[in-house]
């Protein structure tokens, strides 16, 4: 029984007639390492945020928020350790950084090739959470829980370069996020780890000669100014972040407000989802506006590059197992319900 409840309950037994539900207000605090140009961060902005403060009005109480993006209070990198304190209550956290602290998340970032469909990609993730409780705990472990996991549309090559064959890779530093490093490991390329916010002055500089990096942030980010070369080679849309609330903000909220932000948190989700698949579209299309030049690398040489990268999913898998991780489990249930909902990936991660 949360706290309102036993104050309206107090009002019924002493006067016989029920209280009006005592008014509460709270101050809080939501924040991205990301700016808004990203598709996951504006959804909180103009959907998740006036939406929960709306409708948790209708149950008689306020919501002051302070959004804070762009790095204002942590770097991408950050964000996890700000609302495992308290920093923020809320947070825009990219699980892709934390394979550390949340490895079985990385789930996706180690099984490519799969679809670009981000909405079914999205409904396996929510399956996966579902039969495997680590998951839960691991962002427990981190004083958090997930609301809503964000993923993001299919990543591709931008590149200084242009690319006909895998093998122009060849000698190339290549930056990106994660764990998505061990795409490169089936080429001659030299990966470098960075983030969307540092891509852009680490092409124009020379640090990259590209980059492998998603859709709907080409444009928006203007990589293809400096990198004008796309190549679509479809290594599959990603989970990739996760909309996190602090425990201990969670746990002192009244269950029919927690009710409403878990609601608005599931439509925040496919609204994000949808946001993602629909600007991925309109980024490459203002790319080739700006003066990109778009290929496309055949199913066969996709399948290809698919094929000379070691077992990166085996690999990992192996690692977590000993560790006492079930990370064969994450592995062969992602893959299960990867095909039951009609996802098809180039190559079968989950064979030894």
């Amino acid at each position: 029984m949360t706290r309102l409840m036993k104050t309206t309950l107090t009002g019924v037994l002493l006067s016989g007639v029920a209280l009006p539900v005592v008014a509460e207000t709270w101050n809080f605090t939501v924040i991205a390492g990301h700016p808004p140009l990203t598709r996951g961060v504006s959804a909180i902005s103009d959907h998740f945020v006036p939406e929960v403060s709306k409708r948790v009005a209708e149950l008689g109480h306020t919501i002051n928020w302070t959004e804070a993006y762009a790095g204002a209070v942590a770097p991408p990198t950050g964000v996890l350790e700000a609302v495992e304190s308290g920093v923020a209550e809320f947070g825009y956290v990219p699980q892709l950084f934390e394979g550390d602290k949340l490895p079985l998340d990385q789930i996706t970032y180690i099984t490519p090739f799969g679809t670009s469909d981000l909405l079914k990609v999205m409904g396996v993730i929510d399956k996966l959470y579902a039969e495997i409780p680590a998951m839960t705990e691991a962002w427990a472990d981190n004083n958090q829980k997930v609301l809503a996991p964000v993923g993001i549309d299919t990543y591709h090559f931008v590149t200084k370069f242009p690319i006909e064959d895998v093998s122009d890779l060849d000698g190339h530093k290549i930056g990106t996020a994660g764990l998505a490093l061990n795409w490169l490991k089936g080429v001659d390329a030299t990966p470098v780890a960075g983030s969307l916010p540092d891509f852009y002055n680490s092409m124009s500089t020379g640090l990259y000669d590209g980059v492998m990096t998603f859709e709907s942030v080409v444009a928006p980010y203007k990589f293809y100014e400096v990198a004008p070369y796309i190549t679509k080679i479809n290594f599959g849309a990603q989970y990739a972040s996760a909309l996190t609330v602090n425990l201990d903000t969670w746990d002192s909220l009244p269950e029919d407000v927690q009710q409403v932000i878990q609601e608005v948190a599931n439509e925040y989700r496919d609204i994000a989802a949808e946001s993602y698949n629909e600007g991925g579209k309109a980024s490459l299309a203002k790319a080739v506006e700006g003066g990109a030049t778009i290929t496309d690398l055949s199913d066969e040489q996709r399948a290809a590059y698919a094929e000379k990268l070691p077992n990166i999913a085996r690999e990992w898998a192996e690692k977590l197992d000993a560790q006492g991780k079930p990370g064969t489990e994450v592995l062969e249930t992602y893959m299960r319900l990867s095909k039951e909902a009609g996802i098809q990936h180039v190559r079968d991660w989950a064979a030894k």
